[in-house]
């Protein structure tokens, strides 16, 4: 082990010497300049002297002569350390002093320990006498030449300075962090000169890395060093925030610096806190300094003063990046509530109802298109109106007190509420309203949404249902008029029937008794219009001639249009037949002759054509969807007010109508549509404002003829017979009626007061039954029932129903079917026995329970 004096102005200088030999178990004592060396070696006697040339207070070269006058020194060998012996007089002038070994700076470390080691080996040569120097003479030029090195050092410093403030301009500019870590590496290694930079950033927790970036080494291992892991006493003091850390590594282990095992190896080390106040963000810290074994006092107040630097731009660039995202959400808040006002605004203006809002004072602050719509108002005409201006004026006080009590207590309120609301429009006109009301709290105060539904067409639909209601139980009431009226009309028809029959022609009371079934064919016919009325005529299409139907029809329209009317009818002899049901084309016309009439209130002119039509393509290209062929056109027309576009495109709507309230039901032209679809049949209006309407109905045509009334009474000979007739009626009165009738004709009879009555009696019979004539509807068995149960033990029974009442009751009931026997009440005396002769006479029918009929819907002159 030897004793080495170290004698150098700069400690960074000292300190290397001190960890570079005392590895090899050298001791190291250290002077800051020529007269503490001096004084040194006296006292400590070394074995080595490594010495600066450019000192204070004493120089190198003047230390080194005052060393060789020491006779205890003289043999001591000596190193020069410095920069600035760089020709050959320097060299003489060491070599003259006893000085030959140099270590010249910047100098690695094996170089300067092969040196050291080599010194120590030596003996001290006294100088060549043959060569005398002058060391005063000498000194001077490598004395400036000493000055001019420092020189060059304050000209490194300034170049460092420069390159730390480019640095903190750098770092000042960069907003990313990835950019911060490259220019913050790159920065600190070419001021301080070092092989690596390193710099981590660390997590939330403090401990783990959230970013790490290396600079100075190779490609592999950078890439080896993309997660890795710093927990020794280095980092973790660095991350304490106690300061910058040097550390020299003789061996350059990474492990010997805590560094993780790719890490390439390094001898010195300087690290540094990036901290920022009382925060430490991570650190940074630069490695193997280039020319020195260990890093200088100086490099760490640079590297010192460039993590002060890499804290704050990264404290502002974690900053910028909180403000930047926190804009970025905003702006999207913005841009996602802007299109949310957006959305509500066109949500708003194409709502179906009236939308306005107003503010605690009741001024409209906005409104949509539909608020402009319902009550015929401009935007700028409303905004900044009272509330109370879209209401009737016996509404407006007692709306502003409601107003004023539901600003005090706000509450979303649903439409209505019992409550029966008016609009009024700038016209003036007043109409019904729902409204639903809802608060909302704002910094400028209370806002109030309105939502206005306008329910005028609702209103009109419900009182069109309540007429409809009231129609329809009128209709019921009709049937069950009609069922028992036809009983009634049965029995006097009947009696008058037979005693026409028994009387002499000459008989003073035969024009009595003629007078009296006259009365009961009206009450008939008035029975079958009743039924029309009601809707409830049992369906029954047959072939038609409408040359018959309107000349039946003409008395009854007579009467239905008023005198002051004139009545016309122009039929074409030659008109086709049509398969259709009379009850409806009486109805048909019923309802066009009163829609008529009601056209033309102060008189006018009513005209009915019939004749033949053949539609082609040419008129189906016009009137979709019209099937080509041969039809019977029926047109009535009217020399009235007419109608417009508008009306002519609702013309059949149900429920629609031009009259007021309580003058129509809206269903008249609506049924009529129905029957003519129903038919097979179109219908097409015509019409033009007070120059009148034109109806033109198409029913098709038929090759059958409609057959002929018959007008010649049958004899009794040929309606008589001797078959056995169970007869199952209720009503006792036309029981007794038919029984004496058919008994007349020699028919035997068993009368039956109900279904149960009638099944009873067939079981009690032993004879055969050849016909069951029964009423449709009985209480405790029906008709059908009946026959089913007596075809079971009766199979070849004949059956013949009747029936006085409705078809939607019979469809309930389940019947007809078609293939049954069936005769309409209140039926004559002699139609009865020529039904009872047809169906005896006639090949076998079915008798078994028919398939339930559809329900047939009869007309009634409703009016449009």
């Amino acid at each position: 082990m030897a004793k080495v004096l170290v004698v150098d102005d700069d400690v960074q200088s000292r300190q290397l010497y001190v960890a570079m030999l005392t590895p090899f178990h050298h001791e190291v004592v250290e002077a800051g300049d020529g007269r503490e060396g001096l004084k040194l070696a006296q006292e400590e006697k070394p074995d080595l002297i490594i010495s600066d040339i450019l000192m204070p207070t004493m120089n190198g070269y003047d230390f080194i002569s005052a060393v060789r006058k020491i006779p205890a020194l003289q043999d001591v060998p000596v190193v020069f350390h410095s920069a600035s012996f760089l020709d050959r007089e320097a060299r003489a002038l060491g070599a003259s002093c006893g000085v030959s070994l140099f270590i010249l700076k910047p100098c690695e470390p094996e170089r300067a320990l092969s040196v050291v080691q080599h010194a120590l080996g030596m003996k001290f040569e006294k100088a060549i006498e043959s060569a005398p120097v002058s060391t005063e003479a000498q000194a001077v030029p490598v004395l400036i030449d000493a000055f001019f090195e420092k020189g060059k050092q304050l000209d490194s410093v300034s170049i460092r300075l420069a390159s730390l403030l480019g640095l903190g301009l750098d770092l000042v500019r960069s907003a990313d962090t990835e950019g911060l870590l490259q220019i913050a590496c790159e920065g600190a290694r070419r001021t301080i000169g070092a092989s690596f930079c390193g710099l981590g950033i660390l997590a939330g927790d403090g401990h783990k890395l959230r970013s790490y970036a290396l600079f100075g080494a190779g490609p592999e291992a950078t890439a080896n060093m993309t997660q890795p892991i710093f927990d020794g006493e280095v980092f973790a003091s660095l991350v304490r925030g106690k300061g910058t850390r040097k550390e020299f590594n003789p061996y350059g282990v990474p492990a010997g610096l805590d560094l993780p095992a790719y890490h390439p190896p390094i001898r010195s080390f300087l690290g540094c806190p990036l901290r920022a106040g009382e925060q430490v963000y991570g650190w940074i810290y630069v490695a193997d300094k280039l020319g020195l074994l260990q890093f200088t006092e100086q490099d760490a107040e640079i590297l010192q003063t460039v993590a002060g630097y890499v804290a704050l731009a990264y404290e502002n660039a974690q900053r910028f990046q909180t403000i930047h995202e926190r804009t970025k959400r905003l702006e999207i808040e913005i841009e996602e509530r802007k299109h949310a006002e957006e959305r509500f605004r066109m949500l708003v203006e194409t709502a179906p109802a009236a939308v306005v809002i107003t503010d605690e004072k009741g001024r409209i602050a906005d409104l949509n298109a539909q608020t402009l719509t319902m009550f015929g108002y401009q935007r700028e005409e409303l905004v900044g109106q009272s509330v109370e201006l879209l209401l009737p004026e016996r509404l407006k006080t007692i709306h502003e007190e409601h107003r004023a009590d539901y600003a005090k207590q706000p509450h979303p309120r649903p439409m209505g509420l019992g409550m029966e609301l008016f609009g009024r429009r700038k016209d003036g006109t007043e109409f019904p309203v729902e409204i639903s009301l809802g608060p909302l709290t704002t910094k400028e105060g209370l806002l109030v949404s309105a939502a206005i539904v306008d329910i005028t067409a609702r209103k009109r639909i419900e009182e069109q249902m309540r007429q409809s209601q009231r129609l329809e139980a009128i209709g019921k009431l009709a049937g069950g008029v009609a069922h028992d009226f036809n009983n009634l009309l049965g029995v006097i028809l009947g009696c008058c029937d037979t005693i026409t029959e028994a009387m002499p022609a000459e008989d003073p009371l035969a024009k009595r008794i003629g007078l009296i079934k006259q009365a009961g064919t009206s009450a008939a016919d008035l029975t079958r219009q009743l039924l029309a009325f009601s809707r409830q005529q049992l369906l029954q299409p047959r072939v038609l001639d409408l040359k018959e139907i309107v000349a039946h029809a003409q008395a009854m329209l007579g009467h239905l249009i008023g005198e002051d009317v004139e009545f016309r009818a122009s039929i074409d002899p030659d008109v086709g037949s049509i398969k259709a049901d009379p009850g409806q084309i009486e109805q048909v016309l019923v309802n066009l002759a009163v829609n008529a009439r009601d056209a033309m209130p102060k008189g006018g002119r009513l005209t009915i054509r019939v004749q033949n039509a053949d539609l082609d393509e040419s008129y189906k290209q016009q009137h979709q969807p019209v099937i080509p062929g041969p039809y019977v056109m029926l047109s009535v027309e009217d020399t009235g007010c007419g109608m417009d576009r508008k009306t002519q495109a609702r013309v059949f709507d149900p429920f629609f109508t031009t009259k007021g309230l309580g003058k129509g039901t809206g269903l008249g032209l609506a049924t009529v549509y129905g029957i003519v679809k129903q038919s097979g049949g179109y219908i097409w209006v015509y019409s033009e404002v007070e120059q009148g309407t034109v109806f033109k109905l198409y029913f098709p045509r038929i090759g059958q003829t409609a057959p002929v009334a018959e007008k010649v009474d049958v004899g009794r000979d040929a309606l008589a017979g001797c078959e056995t007739i169970l007869l199952a009626e209720d009503s006792e009165s036309l029981r007794e009626m038919a029984t004496e009738y058919l008994q007349s004709l020699e028919y035997a009879v068993i009368g039956a007061v109900s279904g149960k009555d009638a099944l009873q009696r067939a079981e009690e019979f032993y004879g055969a039954i050849d016909l069951l004539l029964t009423d449709v509807v009985m209480p405790e068995m029906s008709g059908p029932e009946l026959a089913n149960q007596i075809a079971v033990a009766r199979p070849a029974i004949k059956v013949l129903f009747t029936s006085g009442y409705t078809d939607d009751v019979i469809a309930r009931q389940g019947m007809l079917n078609p293939a049954s026997a069936f005769i309409q009440k209140p039926y004559r005396p002699k139609a009865l026995a020529r039904k009872v002769r047809e169906v005896l006479g006639a090949a076998e029918r079915a008798i078994v329970a028919p398939e339930p009929a559809h329900s047939h819907s009869h007309l009634v002159p409703n009016e449009k």
